[in-house]
């Protein structure tokens, strides 16, 4: 009986730190089965950022990441097959000026997600982002930038 008694006490002590919280509001009425999933193998990503200021918090954070994570795929992308010899920070600079990455933003986006949890006391807003970037948007972004970049075109504008 002691065994059981102790078993179930230290059942209970670990049990809530694996709670997720009380979902307290959500923007959907169901959680979409895409966070719950990997979505990988779909060529899709998906970033969720957490915050404890305020939503739109979370939802800035979440979208700076997401610039974040396609600056730097397609900027490292672009120094693999960089032909020109150009530097890093420039192909930087001309991937975060690129219109893929001026246009992310809720609307471009597949589908976002957002829930208020309250996790220990302290209130939690969690944002999830599902966008469509994979790797013939990255070679798209930088063939934009080498057309961009191209002394070809300034010579047929001047034509």
């Amino acid at each position: 009986m002691k065994r059981f008694l102790l078993l179930t006490l230290m059942t209970m002590m670990v049990l809530p730190s694996f709670s997720q919280g009380r979902l307290l509001e959500s923007s959907a009425e169901k959680k979409p089965m895409w966070v719950k999933h990997d979505v990988e193998k779909y060529d899709v990503l998906k970033i969720s950022m957490e915050s404890t200021v305020s939503l739109e918090d979370a939802k800035t954070r979440a979208f700076d990441g997401l610039r974040n994570l396609v600056i730097n795929n397609t900027t490292t992308y672009m120094i693999r097959i960089n032909y020109d010899g150009r530097e890093a920070e420039e192909i930087m600079n001309d991937v975060r000026n690129s219109d893929f990455v001026r246009n992310i933003s809720e609307y471009s986006a597949i589908e976002t997600y957002w829930e208020h949890r309250l996790i220990k006391r302290q209130d939690v807003y969690i944002y999830y982002i599902l966008y469509d970037f994979n790797d013939f948007e990255k070679k798209k972004i930088s063939l934009e930038i080498d057309k961009a970049d191209s002394g070809t075109l300034n010579e047929l504008n001047n034509l």
